[in-house]
Order: C-alpha cells, then sequence, then structure tokens
C-alpha cells in the first residue's frame, strides 16, 4: 500500500513549482519530518509537510517515492511550520524556500551514518557545577521582573544603557527554566558581535545546568558548528538560544519565552 504525502523542497518562490509537491511513500509520515526525495536529477532534502487524506484523483505510475528519512532528528513542529508558512507569505516566498533557509546547510550533505554521529556529539556531557551568586536587585529591577511574572502579554522593558536591563532578562530567563525541566529560553541580539559576550555571561550564570546548555545560532559560525547548535535546540538539548534575527526561525519545541535585547534597533529589520 503507498501513502500520498506533500512535501516542500527549496524552490524559487515564482516557478511552477513553487508549492508543495506530492511523493509516495510506503509507511506514513509525521508532518515536519525531514525526508530526501527525489528532485529532477537531483535527491534533495524536504519537510513533510501534510498527508493526502484523498488520493483518488492521483495517478500511482506518476509519482516518485520518498528516498529515504532523516533518522534520529525529531519533526519539526507544528508551531514551527506556521512561522515558516506565515513569513513565506508575508514575504511572498514559497514554502520550500523559507523552510530549506532555516534548516543547517549541513543537513543536506550528511548521510545517516554521519547524522547519526552529529546527534551523539549534541547529547550533554558532565554535569553542572555550583550555582552563581545572584547580585541583588535594584528595587526598579524587582519591579519590572514583578510586572512581567504578573501579565503573560508582551512586556517592553525601557532602561538607559547600564540600568541592569540584562540582569532582568537572565532573572526571567532562570524563572522560566526551574518552572519546566523541559522549558527553553530565545534570546535576540541585534547584532553577531554582541552575541559572544552575552553568550559568556549566560553560560556562567547558568553552568549549573552542565555543559552545552547555552548555544548560539548566527551566519558567523562554520556549517559544522550551526548544525551542532540547532540540532541541540531542535532536540532539546539546548535549554538557551542567543543569535540575531535569523535565530527567530529556529527549531525550539519547548520554546517558553522569548527575549528580544535592544529590540528598538534597526538591524532587526532589513531596508
Amino acid at each position: 500500500m503507498s501513502f500520498w504525502v506533500d512535501i516542500v523542497v527549496a524552490t524559487p518562490a515564482h516557478s511552477a513549482i513553487a508549492g508543495p509537491l506530492t511523493y509516495q511513500s510506503e509507511s506514513p509520515l509525521t508532518p515536519g519530518q525531514l525526508v530526501r526525495v527525489p528532485l529532477g536529477r537531483r535527491e534533495v532534502l524536504g519537510v513533510v509537510w501534510a498527508m493526502r487524506q484523498d488520493s483518488g484523483e492521483l495517478d500511482a505510475s506518476q509519482g516518485k517515492p520518498v528516498a529515504g528519512l532523516l533518522e534520529g532528528v525529531p519533526p519539526l513542529t507544528g508551531t514551527w511550520r506556521q512561522l515558516v508558512a506565515f513569513t513565506a507569505g508575508y514575504y511572498q516566498r514559497s514554502l520550500g524556500e523559507v523552510a530549506l533557509a532555516a534548516l543547517p546547510p549541513q543537513l543536506r550533505e550528511l548521510d545517516a551514518v554521519q547524522l547519526g554521529r552529529r546527534l551523539k556529539r549534541v547529547r550533554p556531557v558532565g554535569e553542572g557545577g555550583a550555582r552563581v551568586e545572584l547580585p541583588e536587585l535594584s528595587l526598579a529591577q524587582r519591579e519590572a521582573l514583578a510586572a512581567w511574572a504578573a501579565d503573560s502579554r508582551p512586556a517592553l522593558l525601557f532602561g538607559v544603557t547600564g540600568s541592569g536591563k540584562t540582569e532582568v532578562y537572565l532573572r526571567a530567563a532562570a524563572e522560566v527554566l526551574e518552572a519546566d525541566p523541559q522549558a527553553q529560553v530565545l534570546v535576540m541580539v541585534p547584532e553577531i558581535n554582541l552575541t559572544p559576550q552575552l553568550q559568556s555571561r549566560f553560560e556562567a550564570r547558568f553552568s549549573h545546568l552542565g555543559a552545552g546548555q547555552v548555544v548560539a545560532l548566527h551566519s558567523g559560525l562554520t556549517p559544522a558548528q550551526r548544525l551542532k547548535s540547532w540540532l541541540a535546540a531542535h532536540t532539546g538539548q539546548a535549554r538557551l538560544v542567543l543569535g540575531p534575527r535569523m535565530a527567530v526561525l529556529a527549531s525550539l519545541p519547548s520554546l517558553r519565552l522569548i527575549v528580544v535585547d535592544e529590540e528598538h534597533d534597526p538591524s532587526y529589520k532589513q531596508q
């Protein structure tokens, strides 16, 4: 028995194949699974978008089969796919163009054995250290945290440079991570060059969680580093992810808090 499945691949927005393509599979697939499929003379990476419920009008002799699955990589969540669909519609691009651009390029190149090795490298190594002694908060910082905790809506934290905003972010992230052992936090910065210093500060504060719990995602990483950070975030091994605007399309299945540092900065927007 064959199953029909819609899969998005990297195609230009204005080509004749801008939408999902339909393939055959020997078994049912889960939306969000990463697969390899034939496209012309090539074999490319694709994302399962939906299973076809009614395939009566499809000709079985015309459908190409799915070439294989990326074993060990959990499916991308429905929330992630909704974000990709929104982004594609907003910027008038194809689903596959946005979805595949958001994934690490090395996912397109690795075979099953190589990918298995990469997955082993993202597992936490060693136990966490002692908790860092926390600085005493000012009245304004305590009030900001209390206001944030009391209201689930987006909150704007305003303060001049050096007023202690980062400490408020750190405390808010700590509360979220401690309340839920699976929770993840995304911290966005306007420029890549701000990431290392902020990463060092977050790594020091959350060292008690263990190695590999804080990762960065940005274009300055090597392909191998980007894949490792992405897999750590996608599998839930990384609890806290930092990066510039490209990090907004990271896969964080247990995302509970987003911090946008210096949200007024024009670097968050292009043109």
